[in-house]
């Protein structure tokens, strides 16, 4: 990337004033990965255009990596003072590092580190999922990333930056569409091809609409956008989920069976990585074990999963369901994990109006 690339120009013009609405005399926060930090630079300058300040804050995958196999574990469940001051005095976060730039680096790091950095990190994070601050996720596509998936590197990144350029005034359609479905409903029963037969109960929950702007009816959103997601009740998912696909740094989890009682989740079997999944599970304590998210795909412009989180989720008639932490989205189970896994075609019924069916868009 060079920064007289005119498509990444654009997008980062488009993010800053269409999708944060980033306004003169505000504050904003960027931290992100060391191998886009040119992108970070260019969101940055984009924001003084407007009058506003930035903050700007790289790490390279490999210091973070360093730090989670040397520092001792209650070193990396410390906050850190400084970064936890910035995030406070921030208006706006841009969080360009939502997936690693090389997920295959950290396939050495035990389960139970990651889980204490994430605790380290958690007070930040809060300041702006808790807080109601602005906040955007959004990330910049590497080959390492290609390489880890599988992928062609322009492929990909065409794939990343296509999904990013999206019509959003169509994704707002939809995702208020979806949303008017879900206000006041009580239960989402979500059926597929290879098992899964579980009911979730929503009675009070608002649905999120994840369209790409912030600063509106939300304040939280994932770039590449479109998704609609709820916290279902904690206590009140029943039945039998089997996830197609799960990714965690890298390694690929296929056909998950997950046994859900009053909101709870047991383990059952996986075609692959089965004993990974039990021990990040595990090393992330409290909380962990507990339904965390409801999310229906929305973007057309994505394609097929690829395990990449941050576009997979996207995918139009898709569903995905989160382990653990669900405070970001008004819910009350605090928790060192929230691990996204994916429901293809699944048929999706809300107080007997089928939104999805085996997949098929029924709004």
């Amino acid at each position: 990337m060079t920064i007289l690339d005119e498509r990444i120009r654009n997008a980062a013009r488009r993010i800053v004033r269409e999708c944060a609405n980033v306004r003169a005399g505000e504050h904003v926060y960027i931290e992100g990965r060391m191998d886009s930090a040119e992108y970070l630079e260019l969101l940055a300058f984009e924001c003084e255009l407007l009058g506003a300040t930035a903050f700007v804050a790289p790490r390279s995958d490999e210091a973070a990596h360093r730090r989670l196999l040397e520092l001792p574990p209650e070193q990396l469940e410390r906050t850190s003072r400084v970064q936890l001051e910035a995030a406070r005095a921030a208006d706006v976060a841009f969080v360009v590092r939502m997936e690693l730039g090389d997920p295959m680096l950290f396939g050495d790091v035990a389960p139970e580190r990651e889980a204490a950095a994430i605790r380290g990190r958690k007070p930040v994070v809060d300041q702006f999922f808790v807080e109601g601050k602005r906040w955007i996720g959004t990330d910049f596509p590497t080959p390492g990333q290609a390489a880890a998936f599988g992928l062609d590197y322009d492929a990909f990144a065409g794939m990343f930056w296509r999904s990013l350029d999206v019509d959003y005034s169509e994704l707002r359609r939809k995702a208020d569409t979806l949303a008017g479905v879900l206000h006041g409903a009580r239960r989402v029963r979500i059926t597929s091809p290879k098992g899964t037969d579980v009911v979730l109960g929503i009675a009070g929950r608002p649905a999120d609409k994840d369209v790409g702007v912030v600063g509106g009816e939300t304040d939280l959103s994932n770039l590449p956008a479109g998704e609609v997601c709820l916290a279902p009740r904690e206590d009140q998912a029943d039945g039998t989920v089997v996830f197609d696909l799960a990714f965690w740094d890298g390694r690929r989890v296929e056909d998950l069976e997950v046994r859900f009682d009053a909101g709870r989740a047991t383990l059952v079997g996986a075609a692959r990585e089965f004993e990974f999944v039990q021990r990040i599970v595990a090393a992330s304590g409290s909380g962990a074990d507990v339904i965390g998210e409801l999310g229906i795909g929305i973007n057309p412009a994505v394609g097929e999963p690829c395990g990449y989180t941050l576009t997979d989720e996207k995918i139009l008639g898709t569903v995905h369901l989160a382990l653990g932490d669900n405070e970001m989205l008004g819910g009350t189970n605090a928790s060192a994990l929230h691990w996204d896994m994916m429901i293809l075609r699944p048929t999706v019924d809300v107080d007997g109006t089928v939104v999805l069916a085996d997949g098929e868009w029924q709004l």
